[in-house]
């Protein structure tokens, strides 16, 4: 009996988790970063791993997993970078990347989505960042002002806020 009722919750749990993962299903296709904000600005600096212009991501809910695609610069030289992500409870995503990184979407509309991470970095430096991605390199003053809440809510200053729409000249 304890084995059936201990089924019957398991079965309950995953059947929960699956309109979350189906609402970061969205996020599958091309994307383009326009703002990022960060607790320590070295982080979005040029040069900076941080600074990344965001290309694609693929989102394979069986799996549970996410892949980005993105560039940095080095250097004044475009790197292409893929990493992938695990989906976690609460769509928690969970990359390794420059430390590791608890990345959560906060909201998804057909043509925005925006999100924070929380850096651990290898020196054991914890750095909050915020991140407005689009479909189109078009943003409005709703998505701005909901992304500049966000930068106020994890406690980042507003001078930390990075404006990338119109500065991608990689591939």
């Amino acid at each position: 009996m304890k084995i059936l009722l201990l089924s019957l919750v398991l079965v309950a749990v995953c059947d929960a988790q699956l309109p979350l993962l189906n609402d970061l299903a969205q996020l599958t296709g091309q994307w383009q970063t326009m703002y990022m904000a960060a607790s320590n600005f070295e982080k979005l600096r040029e040069n900076s791993p941080f600074r990344g212009y965001m290309r694609r991501i693929d989102v394979d809910v069986p799996r549970r997993r996410i892949l980005f695609d993105f560039f940095v610069k080095q250097n004044g030289e475009c790197q292409e970078k893929s990493i992938t992500g695990t989906i976690g409870l609460n769509e928690l995503i969970r990359v390794d990347y420059e430390g590791t990184n608890d990345f959560q979407v906060v909201r998804i509309t057909p043509n925005v989505m925006l999100g924070y991470d929380i850096n651990m970095d290898e020196g054991g430096r914890t750095t909050d960042l915020v991140l407005l991605a689009g479909r189109t390199n078009q943003v409005n003053e709703e998505d701005v002002e909901k992304f500049k809440e966000l930068v106020r809510q994890r406690n980042i200053p507003e001078e930390n806020i990075l404006k990338l729409v119109g500065t991608d000249d990689c591939p």
